[in-house]
């Protein structure tokens, strides 16, 4: 149609029709409808008879690859009555083209490189039909070459077009549309003795004709979303899931990401705020050392096996040690829970409480799984800080090899099991669900001899869960028949409380969760802004309840490493300390992440279906559902 009208040659040009609906004038990111059959004309018509004014673009370009070559087209023949005008379609109207002018290449040598750069020069208006946003200026400064790179592979993906790398090294990353017609083309120049590219030349407009970029969109890398979004997982936070990264991108970038570029955008980004786990089990030796040079009086042990294999962690701080010490009731809750990294492993945890009930860690351990040999290692090393006596109570949860590992290490203490496992071992084993709450309030009892009424009913009743309790030992569930100084603590809480703390930290690498540990329990010591106001010590309570006590326990400062990693000064043996990967097996079925369901939790969920009673929709009766009514209305 616009061949026959102004005589242009097509065996010397290319031609090119699209418009641009008016819906989407103001928006320049919108690519153009490209024409390119009867079809697509039809609908241009049909599109063009509804509006009052619709503009229809006419791209020409020579076959040629010279460009010095012109195409000789005389756009000056009179314009026929088929052409397509501007506000009415059915009178005559011109129709003008912008020229199509090139001058000589501009070619640029290095100093340090002989590849040519290419700048073609046009009119200002004229030979660009698509304008990119100005998201970057000539001169602006980046603090990093993968800054760089990041900002044009999203201003690419956005802008729907690609690029070709022509050069990138340490001082030169020069690109240019993948289009070898297209007149955008981008010079970074590093600067030196920096990190930092600055840019030097820089042309914003696309010459190449929209159908031709978008043959080819190039697609942000995962490194490069990574990088974007990795300040997300600093510290001990979750971060964003895949899908809240694919809306992330949409509303600041206004780019779209697939799930799996999500899904690899986040393993990069946790990979190099968190460091990669392969590689952080070398830093143990260095890292231990330097913690404990910054905490005064702590204790850090590691193991590894014959081969170098990583084995055991333990770490105690300092502080926290000579604060039990001083004002903290001596009964430790024991505990181990499940690593969701890469390497899994148990972390161990031994707990206290202070005279406010608030938890207070006392030490943390890395194992491998809870056997005889891991809890038996992480006593021997909790009795390097917390002494063997009498006075000193363990609470567990009746985990063999904990059991067996404290009458080792701590022959003198005394040991109580956590009452929580007690009963859903009853409920379990010997579908005592209705005697759980008789056992709880023995387990309770303050006098001898409430706790043998209530006992001699619990026997009456069910003489298996009497024999049973028995066989427990009640000297290590009853309050009353404790021999030693358990106070209220009757149950293994404030170990399992802080693993739930944890949760979120028990999925990064074992430095990384050393760290989010550390920062956990700084956060704690602005408590000590309380005791500022000055208040009065009820002279009847005990020492251990007071205010003084508090404060004393939380007067040390956990301290974090002062310098950072590659200036870390440590004697020649750590330096030459090696610790390798450990070995790790895949537990059998599938994989969990929440602990199972305690008898109280059971109680309480069933509690709650029961009293929620289905009745049918149809008839409002109990015992049936819509379906199956066949009661008559």
């Amino acid at each position: 149609m616009v061949s026959d009208d102004f005589g242009i040659d097509l065996t010397l040009v290319n031609l090119e029709l699209s418009y641009l609906p008016s819906e989407l004038i103001n928006t320049l990111e919108s690519p153009s409808v490209i024409i390119s059959n009867d079809r697509q004309v039809k609908n241009f018509l049909t599109y063009v008879r509804t509006k009052p004014s619709t503009r229809l673009c006419v791209c020409l370009q020579s076959k040629y690859e010279n460009l010095n070559r012109e195409a000789r087209v005389n756009l000056n023949n009179q314009a026929s009555g088929a052409a397509i005008m501007e506000g009415h379609t059915n009178e005559n109207s011109d129709v003008n083209f912008g020229e199509t002018n090139f001058d000589e290449q501009d070619i640029e040598r290095d100093e340090s490189d002989d590849e040519k750069m290419c700048d073609i020069k046009g009119s200002k208006g004229h030979n660009v039909r698509f304008a990119l946003l100005d998201i970057v200026k000539k001169g602006q400064h980046f603090s990093s070459k993968m800054l760089l790179k990041a900002t044009f592979e999203i201003c690419a993906m956005k802008h729907n077009f690609d690029y070709k790398v022509v050069r990138s090294d340490t001082k030169i990353w020069y690109i240019r549309c993948a289009d070898e017609d297209c007149s955008w083309r981008v010079r970074a120049e590093g600067l030196k003795g920096s990190s930092y590219f600055i840019i030097r030349k820089y042309v914003a407009e696309h010459s190449c004709a929209p159908s031709a970029r978008n043959k080819s969109v190039r697609t942000a890398s995962a490194k490069t979303i990574g990088n974007l979004i990795m300040h997300k997982y600093d510290g001990v936070k979750a971060g964003p899931k895949c899908n809240d990264i694919i809306e992330l991108m949409r509303g600041e970038h206004g780019i779209e990401v697939s799930k799996s570029l999500a899904w690899d955008a986040r393993e990069y980004a946790i990979n190099t705020m968190r460091g990669i786990p392969e590689t952080v089990y070398a830093k143990i030796p260095k890292y231990l050392y330097m913690m404990k040079e910054a905490n005064h009086g702590s204790h850090t042990s590691y193991e590894t096996d014959k081969d170098g294999r990583f084995r055991f962690l333990f770490i105690s701080f300092g502080q926290c040690v000579r604060g039990f010490y001083r004002a903290i009731r001596k009964v430790i809750v024991l505990d181990g829970t499940f690593l969701k990294s890469k390497f899994k492993g148990v972390l161990l945890v031994a707990t206290a409480l202070d005279g406010n009930s608030n938890l207070y860690p006392l030490a943390f351990g890395v194992v491998d799984s809870e056997n005889d040999l891991s809890w038996n290692w992480f006593m021997r090393q909790l009795k390097v800080v917390v002494a063997d006596e009498q006075s000193l109570a363990f609470v567990f949860d009746r985990n063999t090899s904990l059991g067996k590992a404290i009458a080792n290490v701590y022959p003198q203490s005394h040991h109580g099991i956590c009452i929580h496992h007690l009963l859903n071992n009853v409920v379990t084993y010997y579908h005592g669900k209705c005697l759980v709450g008789l056992v709880a309030k023995a387990s309770k009892a303050y006098r001898v001899a409430d706790f043998q009424k209530i006992f001699t009913d619990i026997c009456s009743i069910s003489p298996a869960i009497g024999k049973y309790l028995i066989e427990a030992d009640v000297r290590k569930w009853a309050r009353c028949q404790f021999p030693g100084f358990r106070f209220d603590i009757r149950t293994n809480n404030p170990a399992e409380s802080m693993n739930s703390a944890l949760r979120s930290p028990r999925e990064f690498p074992i430095i990384p969760l050393l760290d989010s540990i550390r920062e956990m329990m700084t956060r704690w010591h602005a408590i000590k802004a309380g005791f500022s106001v000055g208040r009065q010590v009820h002279s009847l309570t005990d020492e251990k309840y007071t205010t003084s006590s508090w404060i004393s326990v939380y007067e040390g400062s956990i301290n974090p490493i002062s310098v950072p990693e590659d200036a870390w000064i440590v004697p020649e043996h750590v330096e030459k300390a090696n610790v390798l990967l450990p070995e790790s097996r895949r537990a059998a079925g599938r994989r969990k992440k929440r602990r199972y369901e305690t008898v109280e939790h059971k109680i309480r969920s069933q509690g709650s279906k029961g009293s929620t009673k289905r009745k049918c929709s149809r008839c409002g009766i109990e015992g049936h559902n819509r379906s199956t009514c066949d009661r008559a209305i």
